[in-house]
């Protein structure tokens, strides 16, 4: 450690020097203090040492008198030019300069009787009187001597200093300086020395050290500023000491003292320090519950007596055993033997007894402070017997008096004196039942033997060459009759180019059971799941009707270049869907939604609202839509379509059966193609504006907001309407084309040169910024959104755009 400072000591021992190689230095008395303290006295009672270059005060150990900076100190604190520490009757002063630190200690004048001057005026010395019988001298008689040179100079100097005192006037400045409460002892130090001059202290502009000392108070020694100017008035007000608490606790034991969140230690004498005022005091001792106090601290190192009684944390407990001589454990610990009366620390508690041959007793106590617990006598069980019970063949389920215990081998422990059934059953084994009757601390062992019992099963299989396999193990043909235990049995029919056929059964005692299995090959499977699956029109368990769709033929996507309302996103694309698939008839609903997120709100949009159950959901993000999409498939066993990765979803790659949003190939072909003789270019048909009741657009009742709309045309609505609202498309789809906007799975992009090339299933790219939004709704009313080939995009939610679900036959 390294300081590079000089330390200037002035104490008791005189002024000396040392360096930073003498640290720490204790402040004390003796050989052992390097600031040595007024006093008699022997050892350190503090210390002074640097730390990442700062100083620092530690209080020694049992040193309960130390104030820093007026306040009482129990550990450490740091040091900064101008701190104060009384200690021991005596003030330490800590002054820096650059690389000087100057240390003064000298008597507390606090703890001193105040000095003063009497009362009356000091004494006048009288001048000598003239004696009457000399005559005066003649000055014209007096003999002329010659001017002694020493006269000359002392006239000189005499001059000079006149010159230099009318000069010091002419210069100084007068000040007053005002202490409060006004003290019993005051200088102002400097050089030159202030003086008084017309009644006022005179000085020449600089620093001033003022000093002054009052009983009850903080020594002051403070610096002033005194400028050139006029009058000028310093004012300081010292500090008051503070007061002691002196604590009569009652019993008398140790007790830890709390002022606010601050311990306090008390001093060698068994007295608190506090600062004057109100003080709310948390008393704590062990054994006894905690005390609060309200104190007036008066200050000025005058003391304040309280008397505190503490009430104990305890209860008394008494109890007996039958049989005596029972050991007590309270909370695991051993406390003594029944017969007792013992006490019990309030709160909750783990009370135990034991004695050899008997079980152990034990509750849970609970413990009021100052209420007393008669627990009366409490009659030991003796200790059970213990049955060891096995079985031939392993494994067999026991039960005792109807309830189940276990399977075997086991050890069941069962009250001695008393008979008891145990029952024992096993799959494929007779059952057995065993009575016995045990005796205390003894244990005894039984194996039982379970017979076996079969039953019959007879099995034929298409093709009549198939193999039979029966729990792992080849059986030969698999047509045949099969004794077989009474347990369940896994069976296997297989044959090569035939998917195995797998099956359990149970055999019963006495009831023959006729089981007929038939392969068949891997695509006779396939077919009948296809065919089963190929349904018109399905219903999901939100309620959500789907209809089917098997495009026959490719089709064409995007708008020709000369088709009014063209926008340049709408390439034109051959497509070929060659995976049938189910797409749902209307928009998903507000009501629908919640039951997967309660919590959603679609809100409001021109003062109507967006949230009414029937309305489309809307204000939902593309991943919230695809999380409703694999919580749909849950509820009814398909597999997920989305997986989450970093708190986004994902498509699951290749496409599964679950629900998904419709590509965009998809939701176009069943709004342009399906069940229309030709594409068409609106969801009404071919030419604008649509007739009345065709669908849910930008209409007259909003025109004071949008500055385009579908002229002439009212729906009825200001906003989304509810769904299904009106007439169905060609493919029976309901608001395609109408109402509000659709998420779709694709990712956006363009789509140049693509016209003449054939592409099968497209689902987008990989990745992107947007995701493909198809369909118009209430917030558009132009001729280029409202055409079926209109494409939009989007990564955030929005008031007008909503989803449907879609999903693969297979």
């Amino acid at each position: 450690m390294t300081t590079g400072k000089v330390f200037i000591i002035r104490d008791a021992a005189g002024e000396r020097r040392l360096d930073e190689s003498a640290l720490p230095f204790g402040v004390g008395h003796g050989e052992e203090a390097h600031l040595r303290l007024p006093g008699d006295g022997e050892g350190a009672r503090a210390w002074i040492a640097f730390d990442r270059g700062h100083a620092f005060l530690q209080v020694d150990e049992g040193e309960a008198g130390l104030f820093h900076n007026r306040r009482h100190l129990s550990g450490s604190a740091w040091l900064k030019s101008g701190d104060i520490v009384q200690v021991g009757g005596a003030v330490l002063r800590w002054q820096v300069d650059g690389d000087q630190v100057f240390i003064d200690i000298e008597i507390d004048h606090a703890v001193m009787p105040a000095i003063r001057p009497p009362s009356e005026p000091p004494p006048v010395e009288p001048l000598p009187a003239p004696r009457l019988d000399e005559p005066l001298p003649h000055v014209a008689d007096a003999p002329r001597r010659p001017t002694s040179p020493w006269l000359v100079r002392g006239l000189i100097a005499g001059a000079v200093l006149v010159a230099l005192l009318a000069a010091f006037v002419l210069l100084a400045t007068p000040f007053e300086v005002d202490i409060q409460p006004p003290p019993d002892a005051r200088s102002v130090d400097g050089f030159p020395p202030p003086f008084r001059f017309g009644g006022r202290v005179m000085a020449l502009p600089g620093e001033y050290r003022v000093r002054a000392s009052k009983a009850g108070y903080l020594p002051l020694d403070a610096t002033l500023d005194v400028r050139s100017g006029e009058f000028q008035r310093h004012e300081f007000r010292m500090v008051e000491l503070p007061g002691w608490l002196a604590l009569d606790v009652r019993p008398d034991v140790p007790v830890r003292v709390w002022d606010g969140g601050t311990e306090i230690v008390a001093a060698a004498d068994g007295r608190f320090a506090l600062q004057p005022g109100t003080h709310a005091l948390r008393v704590e001792a062990g054994r006894y519950l905690p005390a609060t106090l309200a104190i007036e601290v008066p200050g000025r190192d005058r003391e304040v007596a309280a008397t505190l009684e503490l009430t104990p944390a305890w209860a008394d407990v008494t109890l007996a055993s039958t049989p005596a001589g029972a050991r007590i454990e309270l909370d695991g610990d051993t406390i003594g033997q029944t017969p007792a009366s013992f006490e019990v620390l309030g709160g909750e508690h783990e009370l135990t007894l034991s004695r050899e041959g008997f079980k152990p007793w034990q509750q849970r106590l609970q413990a009021e402070p100052g209420v007393a617990r008669d627990l009366g006598e409490i009659t030991l069980e003796p200790l059970d017997g213990e049955l060891d019970l096995g079985s031939d063949p392993p494994g067999a389920t026991v039960t005792l008096n109807g309830a189940y215990i276990g399977t075997t081998p086991l050890r069941v422990a069962l009250k001695p004196g008393v008979g008891h059934e145990l029952k024992l059953s096993k799959a494929g084994r007779q059952g057995r039942t065993l009575s016995v009757t045990l005796e205390s601390g003894r244990t005894r062992s039984e194996n039982v033997a379970l017979a076996a019992e079969f039953g019959v099963v007879f099995l034929s299989a298409d093709p009549a060459d198939a193999e039979l396999f029966i729990d792992g193990q080849a059986a030969g043909p698999a047509t045949k009759r099969l004794n077989l235990p009474t347990r369940t049995h896994r069976i296997e029919v297989r044959k090569p180019g035939y998917v195995t056929e797998r099956l359990e059964i149970t055999p019963r005692v006495g009831v023959a059971q006729r089981i007929a299995v038939e392969l068949k090959t891997a695509e006779q499977i396939e077919t009948e799941r296809r065919e089963a699956a190929r349904v018109a029109r399905k219903t999901t368990a939100d309620g959500q009707t789907l209809h089917l769709f098997e495009p026959s033929a490719p089709f064409e996507m995007g708008a020709p270049r000369r088709e009014a309302g063209r926008r340049a996103n709408e390439s034109e694309r051959l497509v070929a869907l060659t995976r049938p698939y189910f797409l749902a008839e209307k928009e998903v609903s507000n009501a629908q939604f919640k039951a997967f997120k309660a919590a959603h709100d679609s809100g409001m949009a021109e003062g109507q609202s967006l949230s009414r159950p029937e309305q489309p959901v809307v204000n939902v993000s593309w991943d919230d839509a695809a999380r409703y999409c694999n919580w749909l498939s849950a509820k009814e066993g398909l597999p997920a379509a989305y997986q989450e990765v970093g708190g986004h979803m994902q498509p699951v790659v290749p496409m599964t059966t679950g629900y998904r949003l419709p590509s965009e190939a998809e939701w176009a072909y069943a709004a342009r193609v399906a069940g229309r003789a030709q594409a068409s270019r609106y969801a009404w048909g071919d030419s604008f504006p649509p007739p009345s009741g065709s669908g849910n657009w930008a209409d007259k009742r909003i025109d004071d907001v949008f500055a385009v709309t579908v002229p002439d045309y009212d729906d009825g609505f200001r906003v989304s309407a509810p769904v299904g609202s009106f007439r169905p498309n060609p493919a029976g789809l309901y608001d395609l084309g109408g109402n509000v906007a659709e998420w779709t799975n694709d990712w956006y992009a363009l789509y140049p040169g693509e016209a003449a090339t054939l592409v099968e299933n497209p689902t987008g790219p990989p990745t992107g910024e947007h995701h493909v939004v198809r369909d118009t709704g209430w917030k558009h009313g132009s001729i280029s959104e409202l055409r079926l080939a209109y494409r939009d995009y989007s990564r955030e939610p929005r008031n007008d755009l909503g989803f449907r679900v879609a999903r693969h036959v297979y």
